[in-house]
């Protein structure tokens, strides 16, 4: 019994010094096995070159063509294309595509498990294809397009729309704790920026346009001295000059109204003058574009708002200026909660062109 005893100690002994033997002196074909199942071995690294793999986000690949067309589809939404591109923004824009990339994969893995994240409508579907489709000229062009970026089709370009607006959900629903905007805050806000804040002048007026665009400019000034003449001479009314003389489309058959403006709503050129003008005076002066015969009817001095009626907008505007870092903080937030499940073959996508 004794001697059995004996025996199996010995045996267990000569399995441990081969184990030792194996992972820490020899590599050999038990590490070598191991090594093979370990994601950041040479081994698994130049299966991942063979197969074209960047990186695997809880056992999903995304590949080195994924990538590309990612980084590809980011520059031309830009108007510009890849060769344009020099190699660090190449480099800087890969990472920031890798990520996104990273981002949808986690996001894909997680709205599933998300029972407070309902499916996408077929009208939110349609928004979105419609909204795509209006970027190109054609629907041969958006064909083309799709094509290059991996969609097959119809089918596939609705099922991704469907997947980015879940994604938009489940973004959007994690967001509001992140930006939402105290009662405190908003009557800082307010505090700190009443003036900016205060109801603006405005003038209420109408015009006679004349371009100056292919013409001779002293031949635009003399008809528009002449129509002034005609109005304070009583033979013409504003309207009747807007109506027959006027090249602005949009009011001469109203009068040449453009109702209430404030100073920052179009060129300084214009508004200047018009803003220096008299009630009820009209004149002509000349912009940039043309001649313009104006008549101010009303105006209003700036005045200060409460705060209550400044807080909705406020509320808003504060929350805006949250979203874009709340919406990174939640990525990264998410990237670290997953972390043990993302892996990313840093050399691979070096090497990419």
């Amino acid at each position: 019994m004794k001697a059995h005893f004996r025996l199996r100690w010995v045996v267990w002994g000569m399995a441990l010094a081969y184990l030792i033997l194996d992972l820490l002196v020899i590599s050999g074909p038990l590490r070598r096995r191991i090594d093979s199942w370990s994601i950041d071995s040479p081994a698994s690294l130049e299966q991942a070159k063979k197969s074209g793999v960047v990186a695997v986000v809880h056992g999903r690949s995304i590949t080195a063509s994924q990538l590309e067309r990612a980084c590809h589809e980011r520059v031309w939404l830009e108007g510009k294309s890849w060769p344009d591109i020099d190699a660090a923004r190449r480099k800087s824009i890969r990472q920031e595509c890798l990520t996104t990339l990273i981002d949808q994969q986690l996001l894909r893995t997680i709205i599933p498990k998300s029972k407070s994240i309902p499916p996408a409508k077929d009208e939110e579907i349609e928004q979105r294809v419609r909204q795509l489709a209006d970027r190109f000229a054609s629907a041969e062009e958006m064909k083309n397009a799709m094509k290059k970026q991996g969609i097959s089709g119809e089918k596939e370009l609705r099922l991704r729309a469907a997947a980015e607006i879940e994604q938009d959900h489940f973004i959007e629903s994690r967001l509001q704790p992140l930006i939402a905007v105290s009662e405190q805050e908003a009557k800082e806000f307010y505090e700190k920026n009443k003036t900016s804040l205060a109801r603006p002048a405005m003038v209420k007026l109408r015009h006679v346009f004349w371009a100056i665009l292919g013409k001779e400019p002293d031949a635009v000034k003399a008809v528009a001295g002449a129509a002034l003449a005609a109005l304070q001479a009583k033979q013409k009314t504003f309207e009747q000059l807007a109506a027959e003389m006027s090249e602005d489309e949009r009011s001469k058959s109203i009068g040449g109204a453009l109702g209430w403006i404030t100073n920052e709503r179009l060129p300084g050129d214009f508004t200047a003058p018009v803003f220096a003008m008299a009630k009820n005076q009209p004149d002509i002066f000349a912009s940039k574009i043309g001649w313009h015969l104006v008549e101010v009817l009303d105006k209003r001095d700036s005045s200060p708002r409460s705060f209550e009626e400044c807080r909705e907008e406020i509320i808003r505007s504060l929350a805006d200026v949250k979203r874009k870092p709340a919406i990174n903080k939640l990525r990264e937030s998410l990237r670290a909660e997953h972390h043990k499940d993302i892996h990313v073959f840093q050399a691979l996508v070096d090497s990419m062109e």
